[in-house]
């Protein structure tokens, strides 16, 4: 009860003392830039050879998620979304399951063996 028991004006002076004292380069010591690793690019628009590539791969497989498609090509999710629906749209593709989160499917020549 009563929350949690606040320092004391001495204890906030040293550990003001402390960070101020860490923020200040030390001399003698090189500085270490840390390399930083480069995020994964992803596309947030997508141009027709791409979709066309894509159409083209997706007949070869056996079951396609939008999972699949965004991490192999790199694009958003919702965009690999967008692509499987319109290719449902277009009859390359048949919607097998769908979930609250995901999307199931399989080319439509696959479908109909």
């Amino acid at each position: 009860m009563g929350g949690k028991k606040r320092p004391t004006l001495s204890q906030l002076a040293k550990k003001a003392e402390k960070e101020k004292v860490q923020q200040q380069p030390q001399k003698g010591k090189k500085e270490v830039k840390k390399e930083e690793a480069q995020a994964k690019r992803t596309i947030q628009t997508l141009d027709e050879k791409v979709f066309q590539t894509i159409a083209k791969e997706v007949q070869s497989l056996k079951v396609v998620t939008p999972y699949e498609v965004a991490s192999k090509y790199g694009i958003k999710m919702s965009i690999a979304f967008k692509v499987l629906r319109n290719l449902r749209d277009r009859g390359d593709l048949v919607l097998v399951s769908k979930g609250h989160r995901t999307e199931i499917y399989v080319p439509a020549g696959k479908a109909k063996a």
